[in-house]
C-alpha cells in the first residue's frame, strides 16, 4: 500500500503541470502594488536603440515609494543627462518638478502610475486584452532581485500597435514582450521589450531593445512620512505648468466624444449615442482620492441644481472593485449614477492620469470642457455653463 501510494505521489510530480493564464497574471501584475499596505522599489531601465547606423544606449533609474492608498513618491533619474524629475503626492496635493528647468508646478489632484506604464515610458495604457496579443505563460522560472530569489511565471506577449505619448506621432510596432512575475504577489521584477519605432517624430524605422530590472524591492514596509513632503529645491520657481506629459491638459475639447458604455452599480445603461441631446459630464474619481471625496457632496447639488436642464451626471470610478466602491457610496450618501471605468477602456479613450478628471459633453456629442483635479464648485459650474445650463431658479448659489 505504501509503495502504491509513493509511486502515486511519483506519477503525479512527473505530470506536466497546468500554467496560469498569461492575461489573467497581467491583470494581476498591474493592480499588484495597490493591494499592498505600502512599498517601495527601485528600477533600472536600459533603453538600446539603432539610431541613423549607430548605436544608442540610455538608462534611467527610477525608484518609487508609497502608502496606500494616496501617498506616493517618484523620482526619476537619467544617467545620461544626469536630469531627474519628482512627483510627490501626500494625498490631497500633487507636485512635480523638474531639474532640467528647475521648476516644480502643483496641482489638487491625485494620481496614480501603474507599473505597465513606469517600465515602458508609454503613458496611459489600455486593459492588456485590448494591448497585448498572443499572450501565454511560458514556464516558471527564478530570479534575483536585491539579493533575494523570486519564484516567478515568464508570460510572453505581443503588442502589434501602439501609439506612444512621447515623442509625438511615434509608433511601436511588432514589439515581443516578456514578464517575469512573482507567483506570490504577482509583481513583475523583471520586462523586456524589443520592436520597432516609428512616425513622424523620427527617422525612418529604430529598432528598439528595452530591459526592466527590480534593483531593490520593501513591500509593507514602515515608510516615514517625510518621503510624502514636498520641499522646493533651492532656486527653485513654481510655475502653472510646463512642458511635462503628466501635467499636459489633453486636447480633447472641440472634439467628438469617444464612444462609451457603462453599466451603473443598480444595472442602468448609459451610452453616448443614447444621450445625445443631453449634457453629460463624466467624473473619474476613486475612493481613495482624497480631492475626489472632498467633491463629492458638491457634484450631488449640482445634480439637483440642474435636474431639469436635461443634465447627465456619471461618476466613473478608477481602479477599484465593486465591493470597494459600493462599501464606500453607503457611507458617503452620493445619489448621482456610478459605474466603474475599468473594463470599459474609457480612461484610456478620455486620457484619464490624474484624479479627478472631469469632461463635459455637449448636447451634440462634443467635448465642450477638461477639467483635471478639484477646483471647487464654482469651477465646476462656469464648466456647465459653457455647454449652455442654467441651473432651476431658485436653486442659483
Amino acid at each position: 500500500m505504501k509503495l502504491a501510494s509513493a509511486l502515486l505521489v511519483l506519477w503525479t510530480t512527473l505530470l506536466p503541470q497546468a500554467l496560469p493564464d498569461g492575461k489573467d497574471l497581467l491583470r494581476q501584475s498591474g493592480d499588484a502594488f495597490n493591494r499592498l499596505r505600502s512599498y517601495q522599489y527601485e528600477l533600472e531601465m536600459v533603453t538600446d536603440m539603432t539610431v541613423a547606423g549607430g548605436p544608442v544606449s540610455v538608462t534611467m533609474t527610477n525608484s518609487v515609494a508609497a502608502i496606500n492608498p494616496d501617498k506616493k513618491r517618484i523620482e526619476t533619474r537619467s544617467q545620461m543627462s544626469g536630469a531627474r524629475s519628482t512627483i510627490v503626492s501626500d494625498g490631497t496635493c500633487t507636485w512635480f518638478y523638474n531639474s532640467a528647468l528647475n521648476q516644480y508646478a502643483k496641482r489638487l489632484a491625485s494620481q496614480r502610475f501603474q507599473s505597465l506604464d513606469a517600465s515602458f515610458g508609454l503613458g496611459q495604457l489600455p486593459e492588456p486584452a485590448q494591448l497585448f496579443s498572443d499572450v501565454k505563460t511560458v514556464r516558471d522560472e527564478v530570479i534575483e532581485a536585491g539579493g533575494r530569489k523570486y519564484d516567478c511565471w515568464l508570460v510572453e506577449a505581443r503588442i502589434d500597435k501602439f501609439a506612444m505619448a512621447q515623442p509625438p506621432g511615434t509608433v511601436l510596432t511588432d514589439c515581443a514582450v516578456s514578464f517575469w512575475i512573482t507567483k506570490d504577489r504577482k509583481i513583475a521584477l523583471r520586462t523586456t521589450l524589443s520592436g520597432k519605432m516609428q512616425g513622424s517624430a523620427v527617422a525612418g524605422t529604430i529598432d528598439v531593445r528595452q530591459k526592466m530590472t527590480t534593483v531593490s524591492l520593501k513591500l509593507n514596509a514602515d515608510l516615514p512620512d517625510e518621503l510624502f513632503h514636498f520641499t522646493a529645491p533651492a532656486g527653485a520657481s513654481e510655475v502653472e505648468e510646463f512642458d511635462t506629459p503628466s501635467l499636459r491638459k489633453p486636447d480633447l475639447a472641440g472634439k467628438p466624444a469617444p464612444a462609451f458604455r457603462v453599466l451603473s452599480l443598480d444595472g442602468k445603461a448609459y451610452d453616448l449615442a443614447g444621450l445625445k441631446g443631453k449634457v453629460v459630464l463624466l467624473d473619474f474619481w476613486a475612493s481613495w482620492c482624497g480631492p475626489c471625496r472632498q467633491e463629492m457632496p458638491e457634484l450631488g447639488k449640482l445634480q439637483e441644481e440642474y435636474r431639469t436642464s436635461g443634465f447627465v451626471l456619471i461618476g466613473l470610478d478608477v481602479g477599484e472593485d465593486r465591493a470597494t466602491v459600493e462599501s464606500y457610496l453607503k457611507k458617503s450618501g452620493v445619489i448621482h449614477a456610478i459605474g466603474l471605468a475599468d473594463g470599459t477602456n474609457m480612461a484610456f479613450d478620455y486620457k484619464v492620469s490624474a484624479l479627478p478628471t472631469y469632461v463635459l459633453i455637449g448636447r451634440d456629442g462634443i467635448v465642450v470642457g477638461y477639467q483635471i483635479g478639484s477646483n471647487g464648485p464654482e469651477a465646476l459650474r462656469t464648466l456647465l455653463a459653457k455647454a449652455g445650463l442654467k441651473p432651476i431658479e431658485g436653486k442659483e448659489r
